[in-house]
């Protein structure tokens, strides 16, 4: 459950000085909106994430801690039922969180030694670690180093067992490299044999599931033994699809008429002779006669009365072409019990899904209930996207009975009352709270229910066509609130994978792409906002943080400092792409942000970017005073860096008609003149300025 905890160590933060040996781990070292952040949450962040101290990462990660503490902050404060769901979650999470702090911290990490006497050893043996480094970084060498020293005699007995043959000296050699071996040798040893042998110290046993009989599953699943429906049909074959849809346009044709086409011109000689009868078709079978697979006919009969033809229908298998006379339906049958019940009995044997009561028992331990279905159900639930089949249920069940015993385990080493299990508790507090926020902020629906359902009634969803109207409701309502200039944007940076339909016409296919960057825009506002107001209290001299943006104005000089001053390019990007994603719906900046990254893309060289969004920026905002420039910009690059002339002379030749006035008509000119001589103006320049220098 909950497996994305294994890599919230992206944001892991720095550790504090002063933390080279195990230390007050429960100090305050600061508050974000009145939450409390530990010197125990730097020392776990540092270990899980191998943080090293005093580097640009530590800051980064330190900031990126105290603004998911923001967030986390501001959404109990908007949706304080999430309290609740968070206290039902953690229940269900207690043995995975004990599960981690065992494997990961207590036997991979520490090798099973108490942070104690780590830490003992560490102060004693300092001279054999890097200065470099703080205790946090270095605990699993530590537990390696005091592991060794403790089995040294079973080391000399390793090296002696791994020695080099061909080398004919009695003296054992213990290498560096035998240590690493002799040390991971133990640690697979611990992943290998502690499962097992927990399960049996705390008698953890898997129910065996009770499947229902043949007779009871054929009861409860009728439906899935039918035989396949389908038609009586007629047909007419043909090479010319042009030549035999003519046979029947505009002509009403009855099973007689039908049947003389189909005598008379079908170049099927098969059923010509039967005048066009075809028989009894079901679905998911090939058609006799040559005919073969045409899945299209199925779907094209199905929308028409018996008595009806088809339009022109094209064969996959044979690439000919067919008109259809639907005569009658065969509907599906019943298959008996007694046909089906070797497939039944199979598939309850291997791979027929359970169908459990959510009280139903799964594992027990010391013979009372430990595990039910609703246990599973929870795992399934928590994770969306897990496919829900007998084996993946028999995987999660065995998952939940090994966390189970390493839970227990845990607790009975006391590592439920450890400084780590309390900061791995409040990390995944911060990490349920926002997932189930950002939820709702990527499918808030501010929209009134009858316009969304007019919506859905007139064009269905405009992302995901398939999808019911329940489903679809949160892309309804971000139809409805998409802003313009983001939709434009996304059709003329993109145009040439749109034409030939214009803006309008492409609008459903253009919301596709532009509804996910504006979701995504929108989580991140809400994710620099709440750490841009933050309430942030220090109580340590050396924690430094990123600054919070606390406005779009300071947002944009930031980003542009970065591009005037810094010259970061690729900050500078970063910068303007989230503000122009963040702060969408502000027209101006929006539009700002669109011309600085086409300015961006062309320092960087990268060219047809550029005059993409040079594009996107004077077809979306035509009456900036930048337009002209942009359009300039976008010509130029296409002659110059992309060397496509045909298109920069239509770039041109619609500035002249745009702009008859500006400034940069003569260089537009000279740039037409010379894309007309295939350069030679240009050539000609070059050897001018040559022979003046």
């Amino acid at each position: 459950m909950k497996k994305a905890l294994l890599v919230f160590c992206s944001f892991c933060a720095l550790v504090l000085s002063g933390c080279n040996s195990i230390g007050d781990k429960d100090t305050l070292v600061a508050r974000v909106n009145g939450e409390p952040i530990f010197k125990e949450d730097y020392a776990f962040m540092m270990r899980v994430g191998n943080i090293v101290p005093n580097t640009e990462q530590m800051r980064k990660a330190s900031s990126s801690l105290f603004s998911r503490k923001a967030l986390y902050t501001v959404a109990l404060q908007k949706n304080p039922e999430l309290k609740e769901q968070l206290e039902a979650h953690n229940v269900a999470l207690e043995n995975y969180l004990l599960t981690f702090v065992y494997q990961r911290l207590y036997t991979m990490d520490r090798l099973m030694y108490t942070d104690d006497e780590l830490a003992f050893y560490y102060d004693k043996h300092r001279d054999q670690f890097a200065d470099s480094l703080s205790y946090m970084n270095l605990r699993d060498k530590v537990a390696d180093a005091k592991y060794i020293e403790s089995n040294y005699d079973s080391l000399k007995s390793y090296a002696f067992k791994h020695r080099d043959l061909s080398d004919t000296s009695r003296e054992v050699k213990i290498t560096y490299d035998i240590k690493e071996r002799f040390v991971s040798d133990h640690r697979q040893r611990i992943v290998r044999e502690t499962g097992p042998a927990l399960l049996k110290k705390y008698n953890i046993q898997e129910t065996e599931i009770q499947m229902p009989s043949a007779e009871a599953y054929y009861e409860k699943h009728k439906n899935l033994y039918m035989t396949p429906g389908g038609f009586v049909v007629y047909h007419v074959e043909s090479a010319d699809s042009a030549k035999l849809a003519k046979r029947f346009k505009g002509k009403k044709v009855d099973l007689k008429g039908f049947m003389k086409i189909a005598s008379k011109f079908s170049e099927n000689k098969d059923t010509k002779a039967a005048k066009g009868f075809v028989g009894k078709v079901v679905y998911g079978h090939p058609l006799p006669y040559g005919i073969g697979f045409v899945p299209n006919m199925f779907v094209a009969l199905d929308t028409l009365k018996d008595g009806a033809i088809s339009s022109v229908i094209k064969s996959e298998s044979t690439g000919r072409y067919h008109v259809f006379y639907r005569e009658s339906v065969v509907q599906p049958e019943q298959k008996p019990l007694d046909r089906v019940r070797k497939s039944i009995e199979r598939d309850l044997a291997t791979t027929a899904n359970y169908e459990l009561d959510s009280n139903y028992v799964l594992v027990t331990k010391n013979g009372e209930p430990a595990i039910r279905e609703k246990d599973v159900l929870a795992v399934y639930e928590d994770n969306g996207m897990m496919v829900r089949s007998r084996r993946t249920h028999d995987q999660v069940v065995k998952s939940l009975a090994l966390q189970l015993a390493f839970a227990s385990e845990a607790r009975e080493v006391g590592l439920d009352h450890t400084w780590e299990y309390r900061a791995l508790k409040r990390q995944s507090d911060v990490d349920y709270i926002i997932k189930m926020y950002r939820m709702k902020v990527l499918n808030h629906i501010v929209v009134p229910e009858d316009s969304l359902k007019a919506l859905y009634e007139r064009m269905g969803n405009p992302a995901h066509p398939t999808l019911t109207y329940e489903q679809s409701r949160s892309e309804l309502s971000d139809w409805f609130e998409i802003p313009e200039n983001l939709m434009k944007r996304t059709y003329y940076y993109a145009e040439e994978d749109y034409l030939p339909k214009t803006y309008e016409e492409s609008k459903k296919q253009v919301f596709e792409t532009a509804y996910l960057v504006y979701r995504s825009g929108r989580w991140d506002k809400e994710v620099v906002t709440s750490w841009g107001t933050a309430k942030v209290d220090l109580f340590a001299d050396n924690i430094t943080l990123l600054p919070q943006e606390w406005s779009v104005e300071f947002a944009m000089k930031s980003a542009d400092s970065l591009y005037t001053q810094a010259k970061s390019l690729e900050k500078a990007y970063l910068a303007w792409s989230g503000i122009r994603e963040r702060y969408v719906d502000i027209d101006s900046v929006a539009k700002k942000a669109t011309f600085e990254l086409a300015h961006v893309y062309s320092d960087q060289e990268e060219f047809d970017k550029a005059q993409r969004e040079y594009r996107a920026f004077y077809r979306t905002w035509p009456d900036s005073p930048d337009a002209e420039k942009a359009m300039f910009s976008r010509g130029f690059i296409l002659n110059e860096n992309l060397h496509k002339d045909a298109e920069a002379l239509k770039v041109f030749e619609e500035f002249k008609k745009l702009y008859p006035k500006s400034e940069l008509n003569e260089s537009v000119d000279w740039l037409v003149q010379n894309i007309k001589s295939n350069g030679k103006l240009a050539d000609e320049l070059m050897k001018k300025i040559e022979a003046e220098e």
